[in-house]
């Protein structure tokens, strides 16, 4: 196993595709978050005299806002070491260069549980320089007073790597089913950019209050980033609330929540735990589809 998962890493690092679909992602998720963070702060800045909950004077200047920035650009990052999950085994499969890899391991299973062990070290690789490039950007667009703390930085972070580590695997499964590069890149790529958002609105727009959205593949990914913006930023209207006497009922925290959660862009999401539980289960269904059907597959 362990000559196995040497020769995959071998193969990767001989191709340039690692560091061209992680070049742009980084790029991607540090100008997202400058982008944003910087508009957030605009707005907030504008507005911060403004009481969010005027009977215990909690303003807009009193939460940490830019984490609605650093965890959209974290997800939105997530499509490039999806593509390159995608690629990882269609691509061989298409062009049968696999063949011999099939051929010369102790048998299927081996080959491919080193090529699964490969990429969960690959995606939480594409995790950790995305949530880097995410935590430069928004500090970079932010006012210090609206960054989080370390824990609250922490929780984002691992969410977005998370979500990366998922997004790669649940490609290797697709593009394994598929073997077709083409095809699994065109579905996976209307889905998650056309098809999983537009339905995702629909779907919580037509039904106030509900979750329909965030057992779906796109909006459990969605929402393991966006749940916990809305978590932070939630717990710190709880704080502010309590430090100052009162208290916050379930039903106004769950609605505030779901408020953030649509501006993070994960409208009808579950919560972060939830979330992260149904994407998981998702990737899980995929990748063993894919591992399944190649157990079989005509490689001649």
């Amino acid at each position: 196993m362990g000559n196995l998962i040497k020769a995959e890493f071998r193969k990767i690092l001989t191709t340039k595709m690692w560091w061209a679909m992680m070049v742009p992602a980084v790029l991607l998720a540090l100008g997202w978050a400058w982008g944003v963070s910087a508009l957030i702060t605009s707005i907030v800045s504008d507005i911060s005299d403004v009481d969010i909950i005027e009977e215990f004077n909690i303003s807009f200047d009193d939460l940490s806002w830019s984490v609605i920035a650093l965890t959209r650009s974290m997800n939105i990052a997530t499509i490039f070491p999806m593509i390159f999950g995608t690629l990882a085994l269609a691509s061989e499969l298409s062009r049968r260069t696999i063949t011999t890899s099939f051929l010369t391991a102790p048998n299927r299973g081996t080959l491919l549980s080193a090529k699964a062990i490969t990429y969960v070290v690959w995606g939480l690789l594409y995790g950790v320089v995305i949530a880097l490039g995410a935590s430069i950007g928004t500090a970079l667009g932010s006012k210090s007073e609206y960054l989080p703390d370390a824990g609250q930085w922490l929780m984002i972070a691992l969410s977005g790597i998370l979500g990366c580590l998922l997004w790669t695997l649940l490609g290797l499964g697709v593009g394994a089913l598929f073997g077709s590069p083409v095809g699994a890149l065109v579905v996976l790529l209307i889905y998650s950019l056309i098809v999983g958002p537009i339905g995702d609105l629909v779907m919580t727009g037509l039904t106030e209050g509900s979750y329909l959205a965030g057992f779906l593949p796109n909006g459990s990914a969605n929402g393991l980033t966006g749940a916990t913006a809305s978590q932070v930023l939630s717990t710190q209207v709880i704080d502010l609330v309590q430090n100052a006497g009162g208290t916050v009922d379930a039903d106004g925290r769950e609605e505030f929540e779901q408020v953030v959660r649509g501006i993070a862009g994960a409208p009808g999401a579950l919560s972060l735990w939830l979330s992260g539980l149904v994407f998981l289960v998702w990737t899980g269904v995929f990748f063993m589809l894919g591992i399944m059907r190649n157990r079989t597959r005509d490689i001649t």
